[in-house]
């Protein structure tokens, strides 16, 4: 039986609304969290960040901050559990700087004024270096866009059924950080850190997963500290995962007559010349 024309755009859009409800109120109904521990969801999302080996990425980085902003383009390797290295390079291919790190040294090169800084890690502000305020042992997991849900004595978890996804809540001593986790490849997708007084005081966003080598991965990561303006954005063109990436890669290259200068000393003279109270 053929559809006389003027009911054929009424039944599509009959049909249309009828599936995407169908759709929508299979999406958003909840799970049974009785069935379900926190403990379970954080070790899933861990098992996934377990898989990976080695990383090596190329991504339009963009750092925005009150009154100014950077671009450019950067290529980043890590070779688990601790080894990083950044290369930034500007739109005009003009060298930013580079940047190695790992659990006990780091070295960043800074090409125009020629200077190689070094030191121990623990010293290490990436403030100093990535102009916005990332905690050290963090770096690995805001790069790869793969945050861990922590977890010991000293904190409480808590888990609820958010946005169609996963809310684990992690409370400590000084405030609470959310966690948004996608409920079929269980990686955080969403983040909020809280001080002690409840204000937010960090946000993170991980969107356009994409599964490699049994591994999902995010290609867009952003990092927003609301209250100081700042924004932080990685955008994948490339990632390879699990590749052996030879040592040379780590290695800062630097010009013949680079100034060398120890951070322990940098950090020696701004503490003397700071006023005492």
């Amino acid at each position: 039986m053929k559809i006389p024309p003027f009911l054929r755009l009424p039944l599509v859009v009959l049909l249309a609304t009828f599936f995407n409800n169908c759709a929508v109120g299979t999406k958003n109904r909840p799970p049974d969290l009785s069935q379900v521990s926190p403990q379970l969801i954080q070790a899933k999302v861990a098992r996934n960040f377990s898989k990976l080996r080695s990383f090596e990425g190329k991504a339009r980085v963009i750092i925005e901050l009150p009154g100014e902003g950077y671009q450019g383009s950067s290529k980043i390797f890590i070779n688990f559990p601790d080894s990083v290295f950044i290369k930034t390079e500007a739109i005009l291919g003009i060298d930013i700087g580079a940047l190695f790190i790992d659990a006990r040294i780091f070295g960043a090169y800074a090409p125009r004024e020629n200077i190689l800084y070094y030191g121990e890690a623990r010293t290490l502000d990436l403030r100093d270096f990535l102009q916005v305020e990332i905690a050290t042992d963090a770096l690995i997991s805001v790069l790869t866009g793969l945050p861990q849900i922590p977890h010991d004595a000293t904190t409480a978890l808590a888990l609820a059924w958010d946005d169609n996804s996963y809310l684990l809540s992690v409370k400590h001593k000084n405030g609470m950080e959310k966690y948004w986790i996608d409920p079929k490849k269980y990686i955080v997708v969403k983040t909020e850190l809280l001080d002690d007084n409840g204000a937010l005081v960090m946000t993170g966003e991980y969107k356009r997963a994409k599964t490699k080598n049994g591994i999902v991965l995010p290609q867009t990561i952003r990092i927003t500290r609301p209250a100081a303006r700042e924004r932080f954005t990685v955008y994948y063109t490339s990632q390879k995962l699990n590749k052996t990436i030879p040592s040379p890669q780590f290695q800062l290259k630097t010009a013949n007559n680079a100034k060398r200068v120890y951070w322990g000393d940098v950090i020696k003279r701004a503490n003397e010349s700071t006023p005492q109270k």
